[in-house]
């Protein structure tokens, strides 16, 4: 049944020993030993090459329901499991990707004094600042750019924003880890009506924020537009982009730039709120594949890519 079968042998839930990783790739073998939780799911989901709407039909098949938000969360870092009440379904997990029993079980500590709360409190300081309350994002173009190793290697944003009260005069831009990317260390080029900033804050799913000042202070009603490219640091293949929405948004255009010589299997246009949504995109003989949002109501919007066991160009 390819990636979406369950494994052959039966769970040994009463085992509290990780069972060897061998066969699989080192990167999830580590991310199965090290942790933490969500970047060792992630990375299961990415190698099995399940989208979260058929890894849940999996979960359903096998007795285990498990909403593609709380999917979604759970490999992002935004929420862990709660246990022991969340034990079935993590267990349910390992079967469905077919990974060694309780290796996932094992990275997810209990709820203590600290360990959780301050997880939570953390994410949520976060996205409180993501969400540039003295701002409306009119609308957003990005570029993202995809070498001929299959690895994101820019991102090109140009938004239009509009002032809520006066005196608004900064941004708070945030930059997605993609796969294996060390993004803190990805360089930002500022363009028209901004400049760099000094803060630079890492998210709990490994996202990197940063500070863009604009050129003038802005009076209420007042709109600007600014510009800002990413030079990434991301060193494996590329799953796609899809970027976070804290507030609502007016419109999101994404446009992906592939090597003409190195296109994917399948494009997928994904809205991820209380459900995901996909749908397949077609790209041009130039290798363009865009995606158009609006308004923008979402948690994220973007595009997603398979590239299948041997891409390349028509």
């Amino acid at each position: 049944m390819g990636g979406a079968a369950l494994a052959g042998d039966s769970l040994d839930a009463a085992s509290d020993k990780v069972h060897p990783t061998g066969g699989l790739p080192p990167t999830l073998a580590t991310a199965l030993r090290d942790g933490p939780f969500h970047q060792a799911l992630h990375q299961a989901i990415t190698h099995r090459g399940l989208p979260l709407a058929r890894l849940r039909a999996a979960l359903d098949e096998a007795g285990t329901h498990i909403g593609q938000s709380t999917l979604s969360y759970w490999q992002r870092g935004l929420r862990r499991p709660e246990m022991p009440r969340a034990t079935e379904a993590v267990l349910a997990l390992e079967q469905v990707l077919d990974l060694p029993s309780n290796s996932l079980l094992g990275l997810i500590e209990p709820m203590g004094e600290h360990s959780g709360r301050s997880t939570s409190l953390a994410a949520e300081e976060f996205e409180a600042d993501l969400r540039n309350p003295h701002l409306d994002v009119l609308a957003l173009h990005e570029v993202v750019t995809i070498n001929a190793a299959r690895t994101r290697r820019s991102v090109l944003s140009r938004l239009v924003v509009r002032g809520r009260a006066e005196g608004a005069d900064r941004y708070l831009a945030l930059h997605p880890a993609d796969e294996q990317g060390h993004v803190e260390h990805s360089a930002v080029h500022t363009g028209e009506g901004c400049r760099a900033g000094r803060m630079r804050k890492r998210g709990p799913d490994g996202s990197v924020a940063f500070e863009l000042l604009f050129d003038r202070r802005l009076l209420p009603g007042e709109t600007l537009v600014f510009s800002y490219t990413v030079i990434d640091t991301a060193v494996g293949q590329t799953g796609g982009h899809l970027r976070r929405f804290p507030s609502v948004a007016g419109n999101y255009l994404l446009q992906l730039r592939f090597h003409r010589g190195v296109l994917p299997a399948r494009c997928f246009r994904e809205q991820h709120g209380d459900d995901i949504q996909h749908e397949e995109l077609s790209y041009g003989l130039d290798g363009v594949v865009s995606a158009y949002f609006e308004p923008v109501d979402c948690d994220r919007a973007g595009i997603t890519v398979h590239w299948g066991s041997a891409a390349g160009g028509s």
